[in-house]
This record gives structure tokens, sequence and C-alpha cells, in this order.
């Protein structure tokens, strides 16, 4: 729907539309207001899509706003948000890079009565693949917490590692600090993960191993983020949910960071290859 915004009220966060002579009304979700409520005024244009959903606020009742397409102001004329111009631009941006690193860490989880608690990294998963697609590089292996850090019986059970296993193989954090540096120095990668959980992880493994931070978060491109801009999508979407709907294959997940990273790399080529 494309309309002039005929009124709107601060306070609801809704506003309002002349449709067939009736002034009709409209609300965001908090999500949507954050973002977009300080665009809109009396007179400015606005392309939307409704949801199902409608909602009474003070004995009257009102549409929801799916999402915007459009946001134009229009004296003086000014987009404030193009999702179309927003899509090409994402394109562009992601075959600006010679190489991407695809990246998935498993972390150590809390026992389940402790409160104050930082995730280690205790695996990695990593593919570097050429723009076009080719897989270059591809490894993954079980590194070490810090000394004082013993595995919870929560992160054994939800990771499926056998204890005495990991131990005879992870390696130091150090070891996996020269390869990651290695990765970097060597291709310049664009990092590409599914949400921040693991750019968290890897800040604080910096800080928890007194190492120089390799990475900053604009190296990164989180995939996560990109679907639910792209697709105006409401809530997260699992990574292996994303897998199905582009390949329509049923993949279990294992919780795995060799394998949640070549999903990851599987995810993203169908991603540019759907948005060419």
């Amino acid at each position: 729907m494309t309309k002039i915004i005929y009124d709107i009220d601060a306070g609801l966060k809704v506003f309002y539309l002349v449709i067939e002579g009736r002034k009709i009304g409209f609300y965001l979700s908090n999500r949507l207001s954050k973002t977009f409520f300080d665009y809109l005024g009396k007179g400015v244009l606005v392309d939307f899509e409704i949801a199902p959903k409608r909602k009474r606020i003070h004995k009257r009742l009102f549409y929801q706003v799916a999402h915007f397409n459009r946001i134009v102001s229009l004296k003086p004329y000014v987009v404030h948000y193009d999702l179309f111009q927003l899509r090409v631009e994402m394109q562009q941006v992601l075959k600006q890079h010679k190489y991407f690193l695809f990246i998935d860490f498993e972390m150590t989880m809390p026992g389940y009565s402790k409160s104050t608690f930082i995730p280690e990294i205790i695996q990695t998963g990593y593919v570097v693949s050429k723009s076009q697609g080719q897989v270059i590089e591809q490894n993954g292996y079980y590194i070490l917490p810090g000394p004082e850090t013993n595995l919870s019986k929560r992160t054994l059970k939800f990771l499926k590692l056998d204890e005495l296993k990991f131990y005879e193989e992870a390696i130091h954090y150090e070891k996996f600090y020269e390869d990651f540096e290695r990765l970097i120095k060597k291709f310049r990668p664009k990092l590409v993960v599914w949400g921040k959980n693991d750019i968290s992880a890897l800040n604080d493994s910096y800080k928890l191993h007194n190492k120089r931070p390799l990475t900053e978060d604009t190296d990164f491109i989180d995939l996560l983020k990109l679907h639910k801009d792209y697709y105006n999508l409401r809530d997260d979407l699992g990574l292996f949910k994303a897998f199905k709907t582009y390949y329509d294959v049923d993949e279990h997940q294992l919780h795995d960071a060799i394998d949640d990273a070549v999903v990851t790399k599987y995810v993203f080529d169908a991603f540019m290859s759907y948005m060419s």
C-alpha cells in the first residue's frame, strides 16, 4: 500500500491514512517503531505491507504494519528508507570482496546453577572461499579453554562431547590464534558469521588470553542480520532453517563448528544467487 500520511499520534505510536473517505489507523511493533517512527509525519509518503494482525487501542481498531518498503518526505524531498535500494546496495557491497572466511565457534556453557559466566571458545570451524564460491581452505579443531575452566556437564551434553577425546585432541588457544592470524594476513577476507554470538565470543577470547585483537566488528558480515533486513523478517531465523528453505533438504544440526561453517557458506551462496 502506498499512501500519504494524514495524521500521526506520537503518544500511541500510530499513524492514520484516509482510504476511500475513511480515516484508518495503523500501528507499529516495538521493533519497527524504534527504527522508523521518527521518520513518520503528516504529509510523508509511505509504502508498506499490512500484517494480518489487528489491535484495539483506546477502543479503536488498528491494523499492524508488517514492514515498510519506502518512507519519503515530500517537502523537502528526502528518502528516509528504501528497501529496494537497500537490497541493491547490499548486493553491491558483498560483491566487492575477493575472499570470504566463513567461521563458527562452539563455546562453553555455564553449569545449571552458575550465575555469572563468560563463554570460552572450545571449537572452531572455518571455510575460506573466493567470491565466486570456490573453496580454498577448510579446517576445524577443538581449542583448550583457560586452565581454570572445567567443561560443565551442560557443555558436554549439549555439544555431545567425549571429554577424554576432547582433551586429547584440543590445541592451545595460542595455536588457534596463530592459525587465525595467518588466514587474515594471507587472504584479507571478509568474515561471515551467523548471528552476533560468534563475534562476541571471539572478542572475549582476546581478553581472556591477553591477545591483541586481530579483528574489529566491522570486519564481519552477520548473515543472519542480512537475511532479516533483506526479507524483512520479524524474528531470528535459524541457520539450518535457512538451509532447508534454500535447498529443500533436511539437515540435522549437530552443534559442530565445522559443520556449521560449511552450512553457513552454503546459505551465503544461495543468498547471493537469490539476490542476483
